[in-house]
C-alpha cells in the first residue's frame, strides 16, 4: 500500500437519449482521468455500463464498484464520475449509495458539478439528484407516451421482430426512424407449415409442439439458423401477429399496464387466417393435459377419451381392455375396471363393434343428406327472424368472449404481480379452461358472423349437399388417424349402457365447416353449444 490516492471511474452511457445531453463513454473517461491526473490520483478501475438507464434499482457494474469500494480491504479512496445523473437518476439510489461509501470514508467526485463535502453541497446534492429523478420520469412519460402514439400510428415500437416478419422503416419524424412489419416470405412458409402441422399434422390428426419440432429439425428446417424446440414452436403457435394483428401493451403516462380494454390494437400483414389461428387455439386448448390426458390425446383409439359408462349414472370414461391373449378387445368402464364390479355393474362392448355403430351412425344417420340439412337449418334460413336471432347470438357469444379474455387477464396479472405461482395447479387448470373457453367462443362467433356476411359467404343447399359427400369420404377413408381426427371433431361423447349409445355433438363444428366448404375446418366444440343428437329419435 503507498499513500497515492486511488479512483474507481464510473461511466455510464444511458439507454435513452436523453434530449441528446448524453456524453458518449470515452468522453466521460477522458475528463474523469483529466481530473485524477490534475489531483493526483491514481486510477485502480474502471466501471463500465452502456445501454443501462440510471433509473434501475439493479445494475450489474455500478452494484459491483459500490461492492468493493465499501470491501474491508478499501481498494479506492474516491469514486469518480463525470456527472452525478451518470452516477444515478433516482433519489433513494444516491442517497443510499452514498451513504455507504460515507460510512467506508470514500469520497464521491463529480467532474462538472464539483462540489465539496460540506453540509450546503451534500443538500446541493440532494437538490440536483431530485431534478435527475424528475428529469427521469419525465423523459420516461415522454417514450411511453411516443411509444402509444407510435402504436396508434400502426407502427412497429421495436424488439425482437416475429418470426415471419421483417421491420423495415416506413418514413423519419425528426431524427426518429418509424418502422412497420413486413413478410417475410422464407420465414413465412415455415410459419404457415407449423399451423398446417398443428392444424391436421400429416395424416389427418394434429401433432403436438413436440413432433413439430422435431419435425422440423429432421428436414432442415430452423429459426433464424437455431433450432426447433418445444417452446419455440409453442411461441409462433400463439403469437397473435400473424393473424393480422397485434395488441402493444406499452404503459400509460403514469407507468401503468393498461388493461385489456385500453391496449392498443395495431395491424399487421397477415400469414395465417384468422379462423385457421382461431382453430388451431382450440385444438391445442382441448388437448392441454389439463384438459385432455396426453394418454388421450396420443392414444390411437377411435373413441379414447369420448366413450363414457352410462350405468346408471356412472358417467365414467371407458377404457380399452383385451382378452384372449390380445385377441379380443372391449370398451370397459373405468370404475369398473379399477375398483371392481361393485361399483359399476355395466356390460363391456367389444372396440370393434362399438367402433362400427358409431361410424355406422354418422355416415348413415347424422350426415345423411336430409339429416344434415335438418341441422344445418338454421344456417339456410335466411329470414329476418332467422338474421334478428343470430345478431343476438353474436351479440351475446361476443360479451362472453371479451368477458373470459378479461378474466384471463387478470389472472396473469395476478401472477405478474406475484401472488400466485405458474406452478400453481389451479392456476395451470384455470389457464387451461380459460384458453379453451375463449378459443371456442372465438370459435362460435366467427360463425355467427360468417352466417350474418355478405351473400357471397352464404351457402346454399347444393353447397351442403358437397360438403356433406366429403365428410362422410373423409370418415370413410381408410386412413385410422384421420378418420378419428374427423370423429373427434364432430363428436363431444359418446355414452354406452346396457340398451343403448347415445352419440353427442355440436352443431357449430357443422356449421362453421359447411361455411367454408372444407371438413376439415369443423374446428372446436363450445360446451354451451346446441347439441345435434340429443333426442331419443336420433340417439337409438
Amino acid at each position: 500500500m503507498t499513500d497515492t490516492r486511488r479512483a474507481f471511474i464510473y461511466l455510464r452511457v444511458s439507454n435513452d437519449d436523453e434530449g441528446g445531453n448524453n456524453a458518449s463513454s470515452a468522453a466521460q473517461e477522458a475528463a474523469c482521468r483529466a481530473l485524477c491526473e490534475r489531483d493526483g490520483i491514481a486510477v485502480a478501475e474502471v466501471f463500465e455500463e452502456l445501454n443501462v438507464s440510471g433509473r434501475k434499482l439493479q445494475r450489474k457494474q455500478f452494484d459491483r464498484m459500490i461492492a468493493l469500494a465499501t470491501s474491508p480491504s478499501r481498494p479506492a479512496h474516491v469514486v469518480v464520475v463525470y456527472a452525478l445523473n451518470r452516477f444515478t437518476r433516482r433519489l433513494l439510489t444516491q442517497v443510499t449509495a452514498e451513504h455507504k461509501l460515507t460510512e467506508a470514508g470514500v469520497r464521491l467526485i463529480s467532474v462538472t458539478e464539483g462540489m465539496g463535502d460540506d453540509p450546503n453541497s451534500k443538500m446541493m446534492r440532494g437538490f440536483i439528484a431530485v431534478m435527475n429523478e424528475k428529469y427521469a420520469n419525465d423523459a420516461a412519460t415522454f417514450t411511453c407516451r411516443d411509444r402509444r402514439g407510435n402504436a396508434r400510428a400502426g407502427n412497429w415500437n421495436g424488439g425482437v421482430v416475429p418470426f415471419g416478419y421483417t421491420a423495415y422503416v416506413a418514413g423519419v419524424d425528426g431524427r426518429k426512424e418509424r418502422k412497420k412489419l413486413a413478410v417475410h416470405e422464407g420465414e413465412a412458409v415455415v410459419v404457415r407449415l407449423i399451423v398446417h402441422l398443428a392444424c391436421v399434422g400429416l395424416t389427418g390428426q394434429p401433432m403436438g409442439t413436440r413432433a413439430i419440432a422435431k419435425y422440423l429439425n429432421d428436414n432442415g428446417y430452423t429459426l433464424r439458423g437455431r433450432k426447433f424446440h418445444n417452446s419455440n414452436v409453442d411461441g409462433i403457435l400463439t403469437r397473435e401477429h400473424y393473424a393480422g394483428s397485434y395488441r402493444d401493451r406499452t404503459r400509460d403516462d403514469r407507468g401503468v399496464v393498461p388493461n385489456f380494454a385500453d391496449e392498443i390494437v395495431v395491424a399487421c400483414p397477415k400469414i395465417i387466417e384468422p379462423d385457421v389461428m382461431a382453430r388451431v387455439a382450440a385444438i391445442r386448448a382441448k388437448a392441454a393435459p389439463r384438459v385432455t390426458a396426453p394418454r388421450t390425446t396420443n392414444s390411437p383409439v377411435l373413441l379414447g377419451g369420448l366413450a363414457k359408462c352410462g350405468h346408471a349414472g356412472c358417467n365414467a370414461g371407458m377404457v380399452i381392455r383385451s382378452g384372449k391373449g390380445g385377441q379380443y378387445r372391449y370398451y370397459v368402464c373405468n370404475s369398473k375396471a379399477t375398483a371392481g364390479a361393485d361399483i359399476c355393474r355395466s356390460k363391456s362392448i367389444r372396440e370393434d363393434a362399438l367402433d362400427s355403430l358409431v361410424l355406422d351412425g354418422l355416415l348413415h344417420r347424422v350426415l345423411a343428406p336430409d339429416r344434415l340439412r335438418l341441422l344445418l337449418a338454421e344456417v339456410l334460413d335466411r329470414s329476418d327472424e332467422a338474421r334478428q336471432r343470430r345478431e343476438k347470438d353474436l351479440d351475446r357469444v361476443r360479451r362472453e368472449r371479451i368477458g373470459a379474455e378479461t378474466r384471463l387477464r387478470r389472472l396473469l396479472e395476478i401472477v405478474q404481480e406475484g401472488m400466485m405461482s405458474v406452478r400453481d395447479p389451479i392456476f395451470a387448470a384455470t389457464l387451461a379452461e380459460a384458453n379453451a373457453s375463449i378459443a371456442a367462443l372465438s370459435e362460435t362467433e366467427r360463425s355467427l358472423a360468417g352466417q350474418l356476411g355478405s351473400a357471397s359467404n352464404q351457402i346454399t343447399d347444393e353447397a351442403v349437399q358437397r360438403f356433406g359427400q366429403a365428410l362422410r369420404a373423409s370418415i370413410a377413408a381408410e386412413n385410422s388417424a384421420m378418420r378419428r381426427a374427423y370423429v373427434r371433431l364432430l363428436v363431444s361423447s359418446v355414452t354406452v349402457n346396457d340398451n343403448e349409445i347415445v352419440i353427442a355433438g355440436s352443431r357449430a363444428a357443422l356449421e362453421n365447416a359447411a361455411q367454408k366448404g372444407d371438413p376439415a375446418a369443423c374446428g372446436a366444440v363450445p360446451s354451451f353449444d346446441r347439441k345435434w343428437c340429443r333426442l331419443q329419435d336420433s340417439n337409438l
